[in-house]
């Protein structure tokens, strides 16, 4: 039975006209709450979906995310601690990171912009091996400078 209902039920039997506006308040109260409870219930399901707005289905384990920046640390001679901080401040090491402000992607959070200047463009930017190599790349080009994080 829907509150509509329920509350024409009240109402036809309890004629009183002082009942009325308290009749008519409980019924509002309990509409709102229940809409309240309604969207609350909508935005918990959506928060805890595993699938990203983004369309990101990257799914690596820190210890690989780690061992794709150890591997791209060496390859252009960075150090790998360094980059291990930036890329824990800028993503919390999330492949799957976005920044809406720049909008930044990622693991080293990109603009789409920058990303295509690297040699690691045509990967995805949500790609972690891909980030980290382009990441290493930009900064023995003297580029290190474009993160927020140092």
């Amino acid at each position: 039975m829907s509150i509509l209902e329920v509350a024409q039920r009240t109402l036809a039997a309890d004629r009183s006209r002082r009942a009325l506006p308290g009749i008519f308040v409980a019924l509002v109260m309990t509409a709102l709450t229940s809409e309240n409870g309604a969207a609350k219930k909508k935005r918990k399901k959506k928060k805890k979906g595993k699938s990203s707005s983004n369309g990101c289905t990257v799914r690596h384990s820190e210890s690989q995310i780690l061992g794709f920046i150890d591997k791209a640390a060496k390859k252009y001679g960075q150090s790998a601690n360094d980059m291990e901080r930036v890329a824990r401040c800028e993503s919390a090491l999330n492949p799957c990171a976005v920044n809406r402000s720049g909008p930044y992607y990622g693991l080293f959070q990109f603009l789409e912009s920058t990303w295509k200047t690297t040699p690691y463009a045509g990967s995805s930017i949500y790609d972690p091996e891909a980030q980290a190599l382009a990441t290493a790349w930009m900064w023995k080009e003297g580029r290190k400078n474009e993160w927020a994080c140092k």
